[in-house]
C-alpha cells in the first residue's frame, strides 16, 4: 500500500510498464526496458538509485465489482500479478510518502531520520548513501506505514 503525504501533484507517474514478477503496491522497483518490453522489477541488491514506487489502477474484480465501498488495503487494490500494468511513482526532494512494504525485522533499527534503501522491494535501513529519510510510522486506520521523506542530499547513516 502506498499513501502520498506531500507531493507535487503536477507530475504524472510512468504508466508504460508491466510487473515482471508478482509484487505489491508500495514496493520499490527498478525499470527493465528493452526494445520490445518495459518491465518493473524487484531488485535483490540494496539500492536507492533509480527507485520507483509501484502502484496500480484500483479496479475491483469478481464479487468486489458489486461492492460500493472497499478498503484501500483490499487485495484487488494492492496485489500485483506478473505482466499486470503498473504505474511507477518517482519521488523528489521535499516529497513524503508512506508504504507498508518494509522489512519488519528492522523496525527496531529504524530511528527517526535514519536513511533507508530498498532491497527485495522492501524499505530497509541503508548501508549506502541515501536521500530517503525515515520519518517514523504512521497509523493508517490500523495499518502501519513507514513514512519516507526525500532529501536533496544523499548521506550515509552514522
Amino acid at each position: 500500500m502506498i499513501r502520498d503525504f506531500r507531493i507535487n501533484g503536477a507530475k504524472a507517474p510512468d504508466a508504460m510498464h508491466k510487473a515482471k514478477v508478482n509484487m505489491a503496491t508500495g514496493m520499490g522497483v527498478v525499470k527493465e526496458d528493452s526494445t520490445t518490453d518495459k518491465f518493473a522489477n524487484i531488485t535483490s541488491a540494496e539500492t536507492v538509485a533509480d527507485i520507483f514506487i509501484v502502484d496500480k489502477e484500483r479496479v475491483p474484480s469478481g464479487i468486489n465489482c458489486a461492492r460500493g465501498d472497499m478498503s484501500d488495503y483490499d487485495n484487488d487494490f494492492v496485489k500485483i500479478k506478473a505482466n499486470e500494468p503498473v504505474s511507477l511513482n518517482k519521488y523528489h526532494a521535499g516529497e513524503k510518502f508512506g508504504t507498508d512494504q518494509y522489512d519488519e525485522t528492522i523496525t527496531s533499527d529504524l530511528a527517526l531520520n535514519t536513511r533507508v534503501a530498498w532491497k527485495n522491494g522492501l524499505v530497509t535501513k541503508a548501508t549506502i548513501a541515501s536521500p530517503y529519510v525515515f520519518k517514523g510510522f504512521h497509523n493508517d486506520n490500523g495499518h502501519l506505514l513507514a513514512q519516507i521523506e526525500v532529501s536533496d542530499t544523499a548521506v550515509s547513516n552514522a
